[in-house]
């Protein structure tokens, strides 16, 4: 996403606080006050934190028409007059739905974008923000003897907590770009679940993702419940799937079976504890690998054996090298072979 050449049509920020509190909202009558030299630095707080991969849409129970987002989306993009009105609809929703405890209050900024670069087109977009993370800073004044130094309160440039850019793809069709600071913390689940009610596309970054955190669940604990498998052979199987994904352009579920699980148990193992739930996640047996994907949960895939708070031995590679044994006075060791010291 290009933020330099996204320009705001109109923005308006109200006060929302949490519902079980009891503090109630604030609704603004007229559009906020945005000066020239502060554009830019507001187009970064709305828009940086967002990433393009992770895409979704509406959804609803019965009918994705009875979403309430969606159809407040719709009214203003068919009729800009009723921005105002729309916005203070938000905020009232946004507030019946701050009912946990540890939700927290702030300002909601509702913000109608055009010329927002999204996936090579120029898009009309409305973006719903909210600012809950009130930091002090310093301030320093030159004066004509000296400095006045004094602080302030505001929000960081880097510091959105939750937000929401509904992309306006086609005449009839939406995308969906969602960030909540939170991530996946029981609290935050009201953003995206009740108050968005959206759900991830199933696109090739989905796919990889969901395979990818599968398949690492089933080697972390499945493996080592069913069958006799040593740590570093279990690191052996998370090196030889990052391996297949790396150097892959197109997941075959088969194929990857093959490739990294060797033995018909653990390939009728996995199949049992994968099958419902990538079904069920709306992923195929088969589709092209996303390397964005791959790269982003690579971190979750290291192999490092932990062994006791002295050593930490991170395995890379051949699983022929490292050997398990107990010596004569029954303390457990591991014996390592290689060819070069660095």
């Amino acid at each position: 996403m290009i933020i330099s050449d996204s320009k705001i049509i109109n923005i308006i920020t109200h006060y929302v606080g949490n519902k079980l509190r009891d503090e109630g909202y604030d609704l603004s009558k007229a559009p906020s006050n945005l000066d020239n030299e502060s554009t830019d630095y507001y187009l970064k707080y709305f828009l940086e934190a967002f990433k393009t991969e992770e895409k979704f849409r509406f959804t609803h129970p019965t009918d994705v028409a009875m979403n309430e987002i969606f159809n407040i989306t719709e009214r203003i993009f068919d009729d800009n007059e009723t921005f105002i009105e729309a916005s203070q609809d938000i905020t009232k929703l946004l507030y019946s739905h701050s009912e946990h405890p540890k939700i927290n209050e702030g300002a909601l900024h509702v913000v109608s974008f055009t010329d927002l670069a999204y996936a090579g087109m120029k898009c009309e977009a409305l973006g719903i923000f909210k600012s809950e993370t009130n930091v002090p800073f310093l301030k320093m004044e030159k004066g004509s003897m000296n400095y006045q130094l004094t602080h302030d309160a505001g929000y960081e440039l880097n510091g959105l907590d939750k937000g929401a850019i509904i992309i306006k793809t086609t005449n009839e069709d939406y995308e969906i770009l969602v960030f909540d600071k939170n991530g996946a913390r029981s609290d935050s689940k009201f953003w995206i679940d009740d108050f968005l009610q959206v759900e991830l596309i199933s696109n090739d970054f989905y796919q990889t993702t969901e395979v990818m955190k599968v398949t690492r669940e089933f080697i972390k604990n499945t493996v080592s419940e069913e069958f006799e498998i040593s740590k570093p052979d279990q690191m052996d199987l998370l090196n030889r799937s990052m391996d297949y994904l790396k150097n892959t352009e197109t997941y075959d579920k088969n194929e990857f079976l093959d490739s990294v699980l060797h033995d018909d148990g653990l390939k009728q193992s996995f199949r049992t504890f994968t099958d419902d739930h990538l079904s069920e996640m709306n992923v195929p047996e088969s589709f092209p690998i996303s390397g964005v994907a791959v790269k982003k949960m690579s971190r979750s895939f290291k192999s490092v054996l932990k062994l006791d708070k002295n050593f930490h031995v991170y395995i890379h590679g051949d699983r022929n090298k490292i050997e398990k044994g107990v010596d004569e006075h029954g303390r457990k060791y591991y014996k390592i072979y290689f060819d070069k010291e660095d």
